[in-house]
């Protein structure tokens, strides 16, 4: 059988959003994303939607069953916000044809991720916390290490050293124990980030990896 639309333009389709998307079980939007896929049609033309875009007609054609049928289902989608009208394509007779496509990339429906994932903002607050406390104690080692030692009687010279200038302090506080600390802390705090955002992120990175074709 010939295809229905033979132009293809890819245009229209490549600016579409890949990141997932991400919903929570007690979000509204929940509510709307579960009534528009309770049937099994609804749910097998997203699926058919997210291996490719394809139109109303090719929908029917290849799951056997009548335009206005899938067309229903496809508004639905559509008023979810999990498809979007991608763009036109044209059949053999030069009839255009709404082309539909995921609004998003992988669709991801949770619960409970406050327990096992840190919000942003909750990690936020660890890394300003964290560093808060890391520049005390870096602050109070150096303090302690540069910590005045008892004078030593002199017989002669009454004079005192002169104060040393910020520039000079700085360069004594980062050469310094209490600079190796703050940098020390510094660069686990950064690394905890980096953990944090891999653990995160990894999951929706090998979804749109293993389904790019």
């Amino acid at each position: 059988m010939s295809s229905l639309f033979p132009l293809k333009p890819s245009s229209a389709l490549d600016d579409r959003e890949t990141e997932p998307k991400l919903v929570e079980f007690t979000e509204t939007e929940a509510e709307h994303i579960l009534s528009s896929v309770s049937s099994t049609t609804a749910r097998t033309i997203l699926a058919m939607l997210y291996e490719e875009p394809r139109t109303a007609s090719d929908i029917a054609d290849r799951m056997d069953a009548s335009v206005q049928n899938v067309s229903y289902h496809l508004e639905r989608l559509v008023e979810a916000d999990l498809i979007v009208v991608a763009g036109t394509w044209y059949s053999s007779q030069g009839r255009e044809m709404d082309v539909y496509a995921p609004a998003n990339g992988p669709l991801v429906l949770y619960t409970g991720a406050e327990q096992t994932t840190p919000s942003l903002s909750g990690a936020l607050q660890r890394v300003l916390g964290a560093s808060v406390f890391v520049g005390l104690v870096s602050a109070l080692v150096h303090t302690r290490w540069n910590a005045p030692q008892p004078a030593q009687p002199r017989l002669l010279s009454t004079a005192q050293p002169p104060e040393p200038t910020l520039r000079e302090s700085l360069l004594e506080f980062a050469t310094g124990p209490g600079g190796f600390v703050l940098g020390a802390g510094l660069f686990a705090i950064g690394c905890w980030v980096g953990y944090w955002y891999w653990m995160r992120y990894r999951p929706a990175t090998r979804r749109r990896a293993g389904g790019g074709e």
